[in-house]
């Protein structure tokens, strides 16, 4: 057989099965669909198709179709297995795309990412999604966008490996478990944006919030129990990521400021760093959300998801565009360049956003080459030049502006705040979202005063 073939697990899906699989039989000859145990006559659908129709005789779960579809395909010769769902929710045409992925990163899995089209997904689905995500990177031991998606690339060396130990007793167990054994075996899964497809009237997803995140929990939990709760897995998911990426935009002076900003906040028994989680809180709850006219507004972008705005950054581009209406005489600057493997910087995309809300082409300016805030209102404060003496807006989240408060008055920019979000959310989230920018201020702080102390130019102009 080709290098290539696509396994569907299929279980009562006659609705759509007939059109999954011609569509997938246009991008790869050898397709193998799974009947497990369906009474709805799937199997019918597809028989007159030139497809590898393989059934199960009782319900066996998804796990033991995928991995029944998984293996056959493999004694069949396959270099690479597909894996995409019956139900419609998975784009046949994206293959093609899978494939080009996996010529760039042989050996790896390929995982179809969902989670950036967050307004298309049910919201218990997306939020059980992310606990999941949390889990499994933990465990894995490097950060997973979608853990819990099932179109995928497999290499056929992953499952003929004898050493691999997974469970196929639960489908979305098996789907996190085999990332977490593929990791300790040198193969770890690569990110690809797909779309997140919900039709209206489909039948409602086989993936059950509750049940299925307490079953992966437990597999998880094992898992980490087993290797003494891994904190390098925690590590190297979560807190390696964030220091690579501080230390290739600040240098080697910000790291240090970084280290002695934690040395203060140990010293005080983080009574500092409270201080300012106050200061923070308060900017966040009584910012209004107007603003007196202006000759510009600033918007402050906002990493980009895929791709695609994210809801918070599109709160801040609608409120620019709406006080722009009110004070037409004004411009928006949107700030913000390119940040993580986005081919498109976070200002290109909110001005196609303000574009689309009927901003003038000609009220919009853009800076595209910062990476993080202090950069954004630097380069804003270059391309204004002599004007940002005068009155400006600034505009972001409610969770952001304390911070952007501090840097802006640094930087000697004369501005107000105004809130993208109409109220500051209650809750945990919430709260995390102030402290960990009361730690980047607490930073700022820090680096600032000691910076002055010791006359460091060189961080001075950095930071002011």
């Amino acid at each position: 057989m080709n290098e290539i073939a696509v396994v569907i697990p299929a279980y009562n899906e006659s609705v759509t099965i007939r059109d999954v699989a011609q569509r997938a039989l246009a991008y790869c000859q050898h397709v193998i669909i799974v009947d497990d145990g369906s009474r709805d006559g799937t199997a019918d659908a597809v028989a007159d198709l030139p497809v590898v129709l393989l059934r199960n005789n009782v319900n066996s779960g998804k796990a033991a179709s995928l991995w029944r579809g998984m293996q056959h395909a493999i004694a069949r010769g396959a270099v690479s297995v597909i894996t995409l769902d019956a139900d419609g929710q998975h784009r046949p045409e994206d293959i093609p795309r899978f494939l080009e992925m996996a010529a760039k990163h042989p050996g790896q899995i390929i995982i179809g990412s969902r989670l950036a089209d967050r307004h298309v997904i049910p919201t218990r689905r997306y939020y059980a999604n992310r606990v999941a995500n949390f889990w499994i990177s933990w465990a894995a031991g490097y950060y997973l966008k979608d853990s819990q998606s099932g179109f995928r690339l497999y290499p056929a060396s992953l499952l003929k490996d004898r050493k691999l130990r997974v469970s196929t007793t639960h489908g979305f167990v098996f789907e996190s478990e085999i990332l977490i054994e593929s990791a300790r075996h040198g193969v770890y899964g690569v990110t690809l944006p797909i779309s997140a497809i919900y039709q209206p009237g489909s039948r409602p997803s086989h993936f059950r919030p509750v049940l299925d995140i307490a079953r992966i929990t437990r597999m998880v939990a094992w898992r980490l129990i087993s290797r003494g709760l891994y904190p390098g897995g925690l590590f190297n998911a979560f807190v390696l990521p964030r220091l690579r990426r501080t230390a290739l935009m600040t240098g080697m002076d910000g790291m240090a400021m970084l280290l002695l900003s934690n040395i203060v906040i140990g010293m005080t028994g983080g009574i500092s760093l409270l201080y300012l989680w106050r200061k923070v809180y308060i900017i966040a709850r009584q910012t209004p959300i107007t603003a007196s006219p202006s000759e510009h507004y600033m918007v402050l972008g906002m990493r980009l998801q895929d791709g695609s705005i994210a809801p918070e950054y599109a709160a801040r581009l609608m409120r620019a565009a709406n006080l722009y209406r009110q004070y037409p005489q004004g411009k928006i600057l949107v700030l913000g360049g390119k940040t993580g493997a986005d081919d498109i910087s976070e200002a290109q995309a909110g001005r196609d956003y303000l574009l689309a809300a009927g901003v003038p082409e000609a009220s919009i300016l853009m800076e595209d080459a910062s990476r993080h805030t202090l950069e954004n209102l630097r380069q804003a404060r270059a391309i204004l030049g002599s004007d940002i003496k005068n009155h400006c807006v600034l505009i972001t989240s409610r969770f952001h502006l304390g911070r952007s408060q501090a840097l802006a008055t640094g930087l000697g920019i004369q501005h107000d705040l105004c809130a993208a979000d109409d109220t500051l959310q209650s809750g945990a989230r919430t709260f995390t979202r102030l402290l960990g920018e009361a730690y980047y201020l607490h930073w700022y702080v820090v680096g600032r005063a000691l910076s002055t102390w010791m006359a460091n130019r060189k961080m001075l102009d950095k930071i002011t």
